[in-house]
């Protein structure tokens, strides 16, 4: 049983703690993680989905999910290694040693980290999602790529 809540006011503090504690009562042992700042939203992930699709159509870099793999990699990674120093040790300690190729691949699909590849924008708070899709959009605009009507919609 793993449970979320983010507390946002004073009431789901309560609720928090009223969780908490009722699981500590029932089990015993508990484990708590606790970070500040806010999720990612679905929005977020539907844009960069509505992205990958865009960028895949209008350059060479293959279908939607290569896009999603160079996105993860030029992109994401590099806002977790400026802002992760957990992230930093464990990609220099796995990953640096690997090709780009390898690299990439293991942005998707791969027997080590299953269909959604290496967590990275999995791992963003709603902060950095931000970040990510500004570096998106100025890095591929830059190619001709158009990205205007999927903003308006996130923006309506």
């Amino acid at each position: 049983m793993t449970e979320k809540i983010s507390v946002n006011c004073q009431a789901k503090l309560s609720e928090a703690v009223t969780m908490l504690t009722s699981l500590y009562r029932d089990k015993k042992f508990v484990v708590v993680s606790m970070r500040p700042g806010k999720d990612r939203t679905l929005d977020q992930n539907a844009l960069w989905f509505a992205f990958y699709k865009r960028i895949s159509e209008m350059t060479q870099i293959g279908d939607p999910s290569d896009a999603r793999k160079y996105c993860k990699l030029h992109h994401g990674v590099q806002i977790l290694l400026n802002e992760d120093q957990d992230f930093q040790a464990a990609w220099y300690r796995v990953m640096r040693h690997l090709s780009y190729e390898e690299k990439l691949d293991m942005m998707g699909d791969c027997k080590l980290f299953g269909p959604d590849g290496m967590p990275v924008t999995s791992l963003f708070n709603r902060a950095q999602g931000i970040a990510y899709t500004e570096r998106v959009v100025a890095d591929f605009s830059s190619r001709g790529v158009v990205f205007g009507d999927l903003l308006g919609e996130v923006a309506a």
